[in-house]
């Protein structure tokens, strides 16, 4: 008993210093921009500070997008101990911007404040402004351009760190992590405080569902008239019907030509609760609400599920596509819970591979090649998890079958009936469109797509981020200038709406260090501790989220960049399966401490940043 407190003791310990060193490296090593201004239009403000050879980029640089219904914003930069200059862009587009008050601190530092004529003339106009107005009412930057500049020079500043204060904070820091830590310690072994979180991120889904206004998140109005249109019918439109053009987009698609199930269940669910009244929109939000009630109430009636739910607690992302109208939810739904049948030891699925067909196992069987049926009519990114799914079954045939050519017979048989029931509603496709569907719909982006987004459009007038490989952006540049890595990570850790709502810089910063924290004792546990069954899994789990995301560049490369960590959602289910099946080297207090952090980390941003920013009915 005494070793075992000395290792959650240190893990403790261990835990608060790391989050000490990111409080002082983020928080008190950063400068702090308060901003007072207006705006004539909806625009980004953007703070640059540039590299030590005095090159602006965009990884020295912080945003924040700016509405004429709000004037005080915050902002983070780098330490000012390090920084000679400071780039200020007011706008993105031609927007008239009025400065009012500029605020720059840093504990250690003397507070620069710009209010009065004489501070706010210190801003130097370098480019992109036709005029500025510097009044009692504040500086009036007029642009010229997309890009208007003013550059602040700062003075010479002295240093004298805060170490009472600064101390005085990080003292009560861990003080509150010994606090949180013993008071949840009875939960880590049977990881049940897994429910009691995910409870509360029910209660947050449930709040931006609510809230939110119709089409403020990606693509609902499509996904809503898909689902619309199963009201009323069974079999899938045929392609380029008059009474569906409202569902194509922009790019002459539409979502009920998708292949995905979704849209018929979610049609059906409309239709059962049209007493309520509710609109279209909010009756598909709560259909994926209550797709996550039934995570949540997996968690509780089945405590060896819990594992399983681990990934859904580590970021913001996940628990936002249940919170709007899209085919994701389901997808990943759809998945865990083939994962839970695969995994948990007393599931449909193992009664099955143990008893073979019997009388007490038809309906089971039936029900499992659904569900597996089911998680072949999702978007074709979650296909990743059935190649996932296939390694996974034969390690576990190599390592936990005796009988492995009746354990493959009976995983095929399930295999062949979710065919069937798949196959079942792809000929019902079939039938209403033709086998030539993919010229039809081709036929149908042609008449439908806006010129942006057209096929027969030339390249050098078609959307900026269409096929930029053929444009001649190499893939070095693609990653380097264009950013695909760093938008693909901070959109997969907390950004909203059509991917304009996002954190500060400092924000993604410290995900990035806990999340590699994170990703880092896991992979040290599974190599101390999972021998060669647990290394092997990982290796299955990691070559095929990496196929994922190559595949994810190659697309966006080669054909329309969309920076969207819900690309990558698939990998929670393969996450999930590697947890569950190695869970016993997971109990380990470090580990889950971690994991505390990063789902507070999610918490602060889904709340601080998702519902605060996101437009809401009466705001």
């Amino acid at each position: 008993m005494k070793s075992v407190s000395l290792k959650v003791h240190a893990a403790i310990l261990l835990t608060a210093s790391l989050l000490a060193l990111l409080y002082v490296t983020q928080l008190v090593q950063r400068a702090h921009v308060t901003v007072e201004l207006e705006t004539s239009r909806k625009t980004i403000f953007k703070v640059y500070w540039p590299m030590d050879q005095g090159l602006y980029t965009e990884k020295r640089m912080s945003q924040v997008v700016i509405r004429p219904d709000r004037t005080t914003y915050s902002l983070w930069t780098g330490d000012l101990g390090k920084v000679d200059k400071i780039r200020i862009d007011t706008s993105e587009n031609p927007a008239r911007v009025t400065l009012k008050k500029i605020e720059i601190s840093q504990p250690g530092y003397r507070t620069l404040i710009f209010s009065s004529p004489d501070e706010l003339a210190e801003l130097i106009p370098v480019a992109g402004i036709e005029e500025v107005i510097n009044g009692p009412d504040g500086l009036v930057v007029i642009p010229n351009s997309d890009d208007p500049q003013l550059v602040y020079t700062l003075p010479a500043l002295e240093y004298h760190f805060p170490y009472f204060s600064e101390g005085a904070r990080i003292a009560p820091l861990f003080f509150l992590v010994y606090l949180v830590a013993f008071a949840t310690k009875p939960l880590w072994p049977d990881f049940s405080y897994i429910s009691v979180l995910m409870v509360f991120v029910f209660a947050l889904i449930l709040v931006m569902a609510g809230i939110s206004k119709y089409n403020k998140h990606p693509d609902e109005f499509v996904h809503v008239a898909a689902a619309d249109y199963y009201q009323e019918h069974f079999l899938p439109p045929k392609i380029g019907d008059p009474s569906i053009l409202h569902t194509y987009s922009d790019y002459g698609v539409s979502r009920l030509h998708s292949g995905e199930i979704v849209y018929l269940l979610a049609g059906k669910f409309m239709q059962l609760v049209r007493p309520l009244h509710l609109q279209s929109y909010q009756s598909f939000r709560y259909f994926n609400v209550l797709l996550f009630c039934l995570l949540v109430l997996l968690s509780m009636q089945a405590l060896r599920a819990s594992p399983l739910l681990l990934p859904f607690l580590i970021s913001p992302q996940i628990w936002y596509i249940f919170s709007y109208a899209n085919s994701d939810a389901f997808a990943l739904v759809v998945l865990t819970l083939l994962a839970c049948q695969v995994c948990l030891k007393n599931s449909w699925f193992n009664g099955i591979i143990r008893e073979g067909i019997t009388r007490k196992t038809i309906f089971p069987l039936l029900l499992i090649g659904l569900l597996a049926g089911l998680s072949l009519l999702v978007k074709k990114n979650f296909y990743f998890f059935h190649v996932f799914l296939i390694g996974y079954l034969v390690w576990r045939a190599y390592f936990h079958e005796q009988n492995k050519k009746i354990f493959f017979k009976r995983c095929l048989l399930i295999g062949c009936i979710g065919l069937i029931f798949a196959g079942s509603w792809r000929a019902a496709d079939y039938a209403v469109n033709g086998l030539d569907k993919n010229a039809k719909l081709l036929q149908c982006r042609e008449r439908f797509a806006t010129p942006m987004y057209n096929p027969k459009t030339p390249l050098h007038k078609k959307h900026m981020y269409l096929q930029m490989k053929e444009r001649g952006t190499t893939l070095r540049q693609f990653l380097d200038l264009d950013r695909w890595g760093e938008k693909s990570f901070r959109s997969s850790f907390g950004v909203y709406g059509y991917t304009s709502i996002s954190a500060s810089f400092a924000y993604y910063d410290v995900v990035r260090f806990v999340g590699l924290l994170v990703l880092a004792v896991f992979t040290g546990i599974l190599l101390l501790r999972g021998g060669w069954p647990g290394i092997s899994l990982l290796l299955i789990t990691a070559g095929t989220a990496l196929g994922l995301v190559v595949m994810a560049l190659y697309h966006a490369w080669t054909v329309d960049f969309q920076a969207q960590g819900r690309y990558f959602i698939p990998i929670v289910a393969m996450l999930s399966v590697l947890i569950s099946q190695t869970e016993r080297c997971f109990r380990h207090s470090l580990f889950q401490l971690l994991v505390l952090v990063m789902f507070l980390l999610s918490a602060y941003n889904f709340i601080y940043v998702g519902l605060y920013e996101i437009a809401k009915f009466g705001g």
